[in-house]
Formats: C-alpha cells, sequence, structure tokens
C-alpha cells in the first residue's frame, strides 16, 4: 500500500474567509488541493458547511455542469477572480445562466450530503483521491450508513453494474451531481436494477 503523503499546513480560517468573500460576492474561484493529482475545480461557492464546501461548477465552454461537493480540509487554496464583471460572469448572463444556484445539498456531514445528493439526482459521481485521482465511481445510492454508502454503478457504456459497490465514507473525497455526463449516462442506461447483489468493495 502507498504511504499517504503529509499534508501541508493549512490556514483553515483564511481559506474559509476566502470561500465567504467569493460567495458573498459571487466571484469565480479556482480551488487546489493538498491531494496530490487532484483537480482544481473551477466555479462558484453556492455552500459553506462544516465539513464540506458546494460549488456550482464552471466547464471550459463557460456553462454551468453540476456541482462539487469538496472536503474542507483538503482545501489548499482559492484563486479568487476580482472582477465582478468577468467574462465568464458576462456570458453566462448572456445565456440566461446567472446568477448561480444553491441546490439542497448538506455540506455538513458527508453521509448526509450524499444523501441529498440522491435525492436530488439519480446518479452521484464518488471520488477516492487518495486512492486513486485519476478514477471516479458513478451510480446510484442504494444506500448510507455510519460508515459505508452502497452504489450500483453504471459503467461508461451505459450498462448498470449486477452487484453494489462499496466505498468508506470516511476515503470519500469529493461528490458530483447534476453534470452534463452524468445525465447522459442515465438517460442511456435508464432507471437501476430493482435488485442487484449486495457486495464487493472498491
Amino acid at each position: 500500500m502507498p504511504t499517504k503523503p503529509k499534508k501541508p499546513p493549512i490556514d483553515k480560517r483564511a481559506i474559509r474567509e476566502r470561500l465567504e468573500y467569493a460567495q458573498a460576492r459571487g466571484l469565480l474561484v479556482n480551488v487546489r488541493r493538498w491531494i496530490p493529482r487532484s483537480d482544481r475545480i473551477d466555479g462558484f461557492v453556492v455552500t459553506i458547511g462544516t465539513h464540506w464546501v458546494v460549488l456550482q461548477r464552471l466547464s471550459d465552454r463557460v456553462t454551468f455542469d453540476g456541482w462539487t461537493l469538496l472536503r474542507l480540509k483538503d482545501v489548499q487554496a482559492v484563486s479568487i477572480e476580482v472582477d465582478a464583471d468577468a467574462f465568464e460572469i458576462k456570458a453566462l448572463k448572456a445565456r440566461g445562466q446567472w446568477p448561480p444556484v444553491s441546490p439542497d445539498l448538506d455540506a455538513d456531514d458527508v453521509a448526509d450530503a450524499i444523501r441529498s445528493a440522491a435525492r436530488m439526482s439519480p446518479l452521484v459521481t464518488v471520488h477516492d483521491e487518495f486512492a486513486r485521482p485519476d478514477v471516479c465511481w458513478i451510480g446510484a445510492v442504494r444506500s448510507v450508513g455510519s460508515r459505508k454508502v452502497h452504489l450500483v454503478e453504471v459503467s461508461p457504456r451505459a450498462r448498470w453494474a449486477k452487484d453494489r459497490s462499496r466505498f468508506a465514507l470516511a476515503d470519500i473525497t469529493r461528490l458530483d451531481v447534476g453534470a452534463g455526463y452524468e445525465e447522459a449516462l442515465y438517460l442511456a442506461a435508464g432507471p437501476a436494477p430493482a435488485r442487484e447483489a449486495a457486495g464487493r468493495t472498491a
């Protein structure tokens, strides 16, 4: 097993203050985390909870593309586009997508965050970036316990798995919900099967 990298010093108060500043003013942010090889996230802060932050993501086509939930303890830096009239905001306004939308996503507890995401969308994307920074798992939430979440995964070919996958809540570093790719997968795959075997651990 690879050794988990050592966490660098992070000013948690300063991170939260920057997120709050950007949220209050509707400014575009780029969020960088200390997890090796993890993606940087562009978007707008819509919710700041006890342990998680919710961003409405900005795609490279300058459109909103779902919501991403990140653990606050992993955030190392928040870059803010201080221009409230930046071209991205102008484009979103011209497309009728402004202002950012804050959905009913819990940002205090990972289990409640997953439950709220599952109520919002038939598919939820789970990341365990310390173990697999280049992989995500997309599926329908079957159950959320005190330590694990069970998903029925859907493949990139829009095929449902025959059994469930288990993920430790403590290992989840990021959640995505409501993006166009997941929507397309669900349209192609249809609803998850009513029954499947409880089984493998991711």
